[in-house]
């Protein structure tokens, strides 16, 4: 016998927006593509939607955490499927795309079941894998370590945020070598990351002032860091859900998985785009933002555009490619910006 409360999921699961409807306000606003990519991903197992990238040949690479085909390459105008290749990788959870030190594109992809990050071509080959980091100790075992997103620096080497395990920030050498870890119950007072926290972010230093910008999840709030660690300042985004932090020219695009998370689970979400202050300039698949006296006043959803919106990126044209979380029904849109 079904519950009210598995009634009320399956109708989010079976949600699906209107392609007629414009989305987000200002100079940012979309409408869903009807049916794109539905054909391509159809002929592939889909399990759950986690991450979108784009390549420099304009393809998109969608990730997702059925094994036997965790990323999927569709053309990013038509939705056509291209290819698609497994990285073994049940639990696979967030991706990457930078370029190697030889200038070809890579991914890393980090996989919260098997609790480690890989370094793969664009066509799948390993290239090279960062385990449970067991020399620093701060695990009990490799069971607690799950490794949720990495973010990457100019000078080659990255950090890997362990946000579905103990919230550390594990700074890597672009050889793979530890060099830091922060986070986690590591410092005093906000240097420290609540759990859940470190879900995904970025390396930003697009106004001169190099930071690593966190998107802290359940918390409802970024944080920003100096690339060592050290506290810099905090942004509430209450009843929102931050999962990640996609720069996007001077601005920057934050899916949140849901409204009121967690204290709601089954809520839908959206997706806000900020500028260079932080500041809400459009909710996607939400009302505006509202401020009073500076302050944002809480948020939710539309409850009809997404369901659960994990992943996102941008093309060239400014178009938003959404992977969503629990959604069989619509696990990746194409949201076409309206000029």
């Amino acid at each position: 016998m079904r519950t009210l409360a598995s009634i009320l999921f399956l109708s989010v699961l079976t949600l699906a927006p209107a392609a007629e409807a414009i989305l987000g306000q200002g100079a940012f606003r979309y409408q869903v593509v009807p049916d794109w990519g539905r054909e391509a991903l159809a002929r592939v197992n889909v399990k759950n939607g986690h991450a979108v990238v784009t390549d420099s040949r304009g393809r998109l690479l969608f990730l997702t955490d059925d094994a036997r085909n965790n990323v999927i390459i569709l053309d990013a105008e038509s939705g056509a499927l291209i290819s698609q290749w497994t990285a073994r990788m049940p639990g696979a959870h967030g991706m990457s795309l930078v370029r190697d030190a030889d200038g070809s594109e890579v991914v890393f992809i980090t996989d919260t079941q098997l609790h480690l990050v890989r370094k793969l071509t664009l066509d799948g080959k390993e290239l090279a894998s960062y385990p449970w980091p067991a020399q620093a100790k701060l695990h009990a075992n490799e069971s607690e370590y799950r490794p949720s997103k990495t973010t990457h620096f100019k000078d080659g080497s990255f950090a890997v945020f362990d946000g579905y395990g103990k919230d550390y920030i594990f700074h890597y050498k672009a050889d793979g070598s530890l060099l830091r870890i922060w986070g986690g119950d590591l410092g005093e007072e906000k240097n420290r990351l609540k759990h859940w926290g470190p879900h995904g972010g970025a390396f930003d230093d697009r106004d001169g002032a190099p930071r690593v910008v966190i998107a802290m999840s359940d918390q409802q709030e970024i944080r920003r860091f100096s690339v060592d660690g050290h506290f810099i300042d905090q942004i509430p985004f209450p009843g929102g859900n931050p999962r990640d932090i996609i720069p996007f020219g001077t601005f920057t695009i934050i899916p949140h998985l849901g409204d009121q998370w967690p204290k709601v689970k089954n809520s839908p979400g959206f997706i806000s785009i900020v500028d260079a202050h932080w500041k809400i300039v459009s909710n996607i698949g939400a009302p505006p933002a509202e401020y009073a006296s500076g302050t944002l006043q809480p948020m939710q959803s539309d409850r009809r555009t997404f369901i659960h919106p994990h992943g996102v990126c941008a093309d060239a044209a400014g178009n938003l490619f959404v992977a969503q979380f629990a959604s069989p029904a619509a696990p990746l849109l194409k949201l076409k910006r309206v000029r």
